[in-house]
């Protein structure tokens, strides 16, 4: 089912997306059966379904990396780890500003269920007890089943008020983070999407039927892993018009974390970065 609740609109010659209330599109995504260890890396199946490399990773400390170029940011960075996402240790829902990034994290829900933060509601760091490691805070929702099309977090990587901007990914392989589920429900999920919003995938860009974005599917256990995703695994479910070969990279839009109907789900998220 298809719910429209974000708008693009052209500013010059920048197709921008428009967050009201900080809702956004989403449809029904497959959630597979989980893998027992912790994950090392995603690949891609056939709808950008998840599967897992054997390699398990343990639970340690934050990842670091060196810097790179995007969204007109220079190689030089000075700051620590620049590819860092968030690391969810401050007090808002605003992620990390550097490399141009900017951009902050919000819940969205079909209404027809329950989700914490409520729907349109922004998504405030939590406490982990026990910390994971040098990480005392990461992000929290929970909650479900809904019956329309799911619940979702997500977070823009460049914008200006409620507005959320093309941010180029081109320079990275892919996101880095750390994700585990507290849910011990038999219908809990089992997995959670990735998506990555752009515009050829949206409503109001090229697209005939739209909001079937790139993404895959990611496994999820009661203990924490570290997940690589790479951008070239990425691939639509295939219901969208046109069908693509690889997403637009260069105007990327943000990333959402996606929660089919008839599930519940407790999902944590903690140090994301780009590699």
């Amino acid at each position: 089912m298809l719910r429209r609740a974000s708008s693009w609109v052209w500013s010059g010659a920048s197709l921008l997306l428009v967050l009201p209330g900080c809702l956004v599109s989403f449809n029904d995504y497959p959630l597979g059966d989980p893998q027992a260890s912790p994950v090392s890396s995603v690949g891609s199946g056939a709808g950008g379904s998840a599967s897992v490399q054997s390699k398990a990773t343990t639970m340690g400390g934050r990842a670091t990396g060196g810097a790179s170029a995007a969204g007109g940011a220079a190689m030089t960075d000075s700051l620590p780890n620049p590819r860092l996402v968030d690391d969810f240790e401050d007090d808002d829902a605003a992620i990390l500003e550097r490399q141009g990034r900017s951009g902050a994290w919000y819940a969205a829900n079909d209404g027809r269920g329950q989700q914490t933060p409520p729907n349109g509601a922004s998504l405030l760091p939590s406490l982990l007890e026990p910390p994971r490691a040098g990480s005392a805070h990461g992000v929290h929702t929970f909650g479900g089943p809904f019956s329309t099309w799911g619940a979702l977090i997500g977070t823009s990587f460049a914008s200006s008020g409620n507005i959320a901007a093309a941010y180029d990914l081109r320079p990275y392989q892919g996101l880095r983070l750390w994700v585990r589920s507290g849910a011990t429900s038999p219908t809990a999920a089992k997995r959670v999407r990735v998506n990555i919003l752009t515009p050829a995938t949206t409503q109001g860009g090229s697209c005939t039927i739209c909001d079937d974005p790139f993404g895959v599917d990611v496994p999820l256990t009661a203990q924490w892993a570290q997940v690589e995703v790479p951008f070239s695994s990425l691939k639509q479910v295939g219901y969208g018009r046109p069908i693509l070969t690889t997403p637009d990279l260069e105007h990327a839009m943000g990333v959402q974390f996606v929660f089919a109907i008839n599930v519940s789900f407790d999902l944590w998220i903690d140090d994301i970065e780009l590699y």
